[in-house]
């Protein structure tokens, strides 16, 4: 076929890419055509279009001109020198969201077919050849910052199968520009709170709180690395703070009843919260507000309802809701169950006199809890950057909304489990896990639920023989249990997924970092402190004391069941949680308490299906 067109000297092609720039905004389901001016300089041409400024460089005749053009291989396409180079500008006020595609504007609709062309985005190297007629698109849900800018080369060729039918002839085609307003979450929230039938809000200093019962607030979930969260106030920014649905670990406030002090030195809940939860939100740098101001004023008011002064501010990524916070949650009801009423205990941030402010099992906000005598449910709370954006979902408990910049999902059969998240559901073997961390390449998960018997009916053993897990020698004792009886129960295919873990038994007197760490260092991480040598070793272990997702995750406050933590408080004592998510003291041998189990999954358990929401947990293979 070459050798004829070569032989064939009136064989010429042109295939121009006019620059003609069409921009459709999608407003309020409204179309409008934003081509607002062009201005053609010499080697350059600019037009502005809606939010985006749209700069083609170094293009007199403002065309990609292919003279002479002859069917090639994608090789050769590929190779070619001549190419087109643009710019696209975000020139708003506020974060774009765009698509980029070539139209044919040509009277040879056919010519689609045999063209071909290739793109590369900000040099980060071009893409796969592809066809016109089965792939238009240049670049697809595009974002671009204010002021932020992408760059796109685009090389094109006529395909090798191209015949003698498209001889003198031409392909003429147009860049589009595509661009649309994106529905930020606290515009969608907002939008939500306007459209609702009840009183859903209430609007104080310019703040935006939610407030109501749970039957009457369901738009306002999200979810985020791998955790359910639920908005709790807009400010006049667009910041929003957020709460985990849910206790993620239970341990004491601290030494005092400071949230923060210079030396960190008293702050259990400061620490857990800014270094090892911290350390599982994926990407939080460009997500959440790093230097967040919290609310941590002494208030030995009676009522939660009494307004805090500003008089103690602490900056911190991660904090708590504080006890006014949590009064605003619940203004519209006519008692204390708001929607942030999860049945459990949990910290507030603010200290009380000499104490410090919680909430309790029938969601009373209360002043008279001790920072260490006590250990209570965490629920963190971060505050959104403004301009995040929705990438799907409806804002319900069952379709959270999802955030751009959140990781993305995970590719069918090659991800492997420990590339993802802390707190993402694991379907293992039937039954609901959530992952705790990745170490080494292994995955760490923590059943959600307890083990429960043939008839789901939930099983009650007593610990182990002593305060040492591992030293059971019966059915009697969890750890023999769990190790033979329940061990063997689990199907081979999942089985085969297990690998032994280490896991750590540390005395905890106080701090939660007294289970991990050899020296509970305060000024030291629990990732990076030297760990502890006490430690058991196998396939089935139980939570520790301070771990993410050691706390009542399955339904233990419907059941009254308490459950054991893997470490112990004293030579005749060992943690566990009752069931309202209080930690507690109790005989290993003597006291019959659930469990949830906790294993770890081999470095080569990939993910076969699933979302790793609790609706929709991955699915797992080897």
């Amino acid at each position: 076929m070459k050798e004829y067109l070569k032989f064939n000297k009136e064989f010429k092609k042109f295939l121009p890419v006019f620059l003609i720039i069409l921009a459709v905004v999608l407003l309020l389901g409204t179309s409008y055509a934003l081509l607002r001016s062009s201005d053609q300089g010499e080697n350059t041409y600019v037009m502005n279009v809606g939010l985006l400024e749209v700069t083609f460089v170094d293009s007199e005749t403002n065309e990609l001109s292919i003279s002479n053009a002859v069917p090639m291989t994608d090789s050769e396409g590929m190779s070619q020198s001549d190419e087109l180079i643009f710019t696209v500008k975000n020139t708003g006020d506020f974060k774009a969201q765009y698509n980029v595609y070539i139209e044919e504007t040509s009277t040879n609709p056919a010519f689609k077919t045999v063209i071909r062309f290739i793109s590369n985005k900000n040099d980060t190297g071009y893409n796969s050849p592809k066809t016109l007629s089965e792939d238009k698109y240049i670049d697809t849900g595009g974002v671009l910052d204010v002021e932020e800018t992408a760059t796109y080369k685009v090389k094109l060729w006529l395909s090798e199968t191209a015949d003698n039918t498209y001889m003198n002839k031409t392909f003429t085609a147009r860049i589009v520009i595509e661009v649309f307003q994106v529905n930020t979450l606290s515009d969608k929230i907002l939008s939500s709170i306007n459209s609702s039938p009840d009183q859903v809000s209430v609007v104080e200093d310019g703040i935006t709180y939610i407030s109501g019962t749970a039957d009457n607030i369901d738009f306002n979930y999200v979810w985020y690395s791998g955790k359910l969260w639920r908005i709790t106030a807009i400010y006049p920014d667009g910041t929003m703070k957020m709460i985990t649905d849910d206790n993620i670990t239970t341990i004491s406030y601290g030494s005092d009843v400071n949230f923060y002090t210079d030396e960190r030195n008293s702050s259990y809940i400061y620490q857990w919260l800014n270094e090892d939860f911290l350390d599982t939100l994926y990407n939080y740098e460009k997500i959440i507000v790093t230097d967040a101001n919290w609310n941590a004023t002494d208030s030995n008011e009676p009522n939660a309802s009494t307004k805090l002064p500003e008089t103690t501010m602490v900056t911190a990524p991660v904090g708590l809701l504080n006890s006014y916070e949590y009064y605003k949650s619940y203004q519209n009801t006519t008692s204390n169950n708001g929607y942030l009423n999860n049945g459990y205990f949990w910290w507030l941030l603010n200290p009380s006199s000499s104490r410090v402010w919680s909430v309790d099992n029938s969601g009373t906000a209360k002043n008279n809890n001790y920072p260490l005598g006590n250990a209570y449910g965490v629920r963190p709370s971060i505050n959104l950057q403004s301009g995040i954006t929705i990438t799907g979902g409806s804002g319900t408990s069952s379709d959270p909304y999802t955030i751009s910049g959140d990781k993305e999902m995970e590719t069918t059969g090659t991800t492997l489990l420990n590339t993802r998240q802390s707190g993402e559901y694991v379907n293992f073997d039937g039954e609901l896990y959530r992952i705790v961390g990745i170490a080494n390449n292994t995955t760490k998960l923590n059943k959600m639920d307890y083990v429960r018997n043939s008839d789901n009916v939930v099983i009650t053993k007593n610990f182990a023989s002593n305060v040492t897990y591992g030293s059971g020698n019966s059915d009697t004792y969890w750890d023999y249990y769990l190790n033979n009886t329940w061990y063997n129960s689990i199907s081979e295919t999942y089985k085969n997924m297990l690998v032994e873990g280490i896991y750590y038994l540390g005395t905890i007197l106080d701090s939660y970092k007294e289970a991990i760490c050899a020296t509970a260092s305060n000024t030291v991480t629990t990732a990076d402190c030297e760990k502890t040598s006490r430690t058991w070793t196998g396939y089935v272990g139980l939570p520790r004391y301070g771990e993410m997702f050691a706390s009542q995750q399955g339904s233990g406050h419907s059941s009254s069941m308490s459950v054991w933590l893997i470490n112990f408080s004293s030579s005749s004592n060992v943690w566990g949680l009752d069931f309202t998510d209080r930690a507690s003291k109790d005989p290993p041998s003597s006291l019959a308490n659930g469990t949830r189990p906790s294993i770890n999954l081999s470095s080569a358990v990939k993910i076969t299906g699933g979302t790793g929401t609790k609706t929709s947990p991955f699915e797992l293979s080897l």
